[in-house]
C-alpha cells in the first residue's frame, strides 16, 4: 500500500469519526503530495532529458565548417550548435550541388565537404 492510499485510508476514518478539522488537513497533506509526486515526476524527466543532451554533446565531433555525431552521416549546422546548441541537419540545396543551407537559421556552407 502506498503513502497516498494509507492517507485516503486515514481521512475515510478521521471522516467517518466526524473531525472535520482534521479531514481537511489530511487532504490539504494529500494534494501536496500529490504536487510532490507530480515535481518530481516533472524533475526525472528533466534529469533524463540532460544526461541524453549530455551524451548527444559528447558524440558530437566537429569537423570543419560541421559538427558530426557518431553513426550519423548527415552534418549539422555549426552555427546553430554553437549559438544556440540546436542540432539541426543540413540539407543539400536542390540546385547546388556544393551548397549545403541550415533550414533554421538559413546559413549557407559552400563547398563538397560532407
Amino acid at each position: 500500500m502506498g503513502l497516498l492510499d494509507e492517507m485516503k485510508e486515514v481521512a475515510d476514518l478521521v471522516k467517518k469519526i466526524g473531525d472535520i478539522d482534521l479531514y481537511r488537513k489530511i487532504s490539504k497533506l494529500e494534494s501536496e503530495v500529490l504536487d510532490l509526486t507530480r515535481e518530481k515526476r516533472h524533475a526525472e524527466e528533466r534529469i533524463e532529458e540532460l544526461e541524453r543532451a549530455l551524451k548527444f554533446n559528447k558524440e558530437l565531433k566537429f569537423k570543419p565548417p560541421f559538427y558530426f555525431a557518431d553513426g550519423d552521416p548527415t552534418p549539422y549546422c555549426a552555427a546553430c550548435w554553437e549559438s544556440k546548441r540546436m542540432a539541426v541537419h543540413v540539407a543539400r540545396h536542390q540546385q547546388y550541388i556544393h551548397l549545403r543551407q541550415c533550414p533554421t537559421c538559413k546559413h549557407s556552407y559552400e563547398g563538397n565537404s560532407a
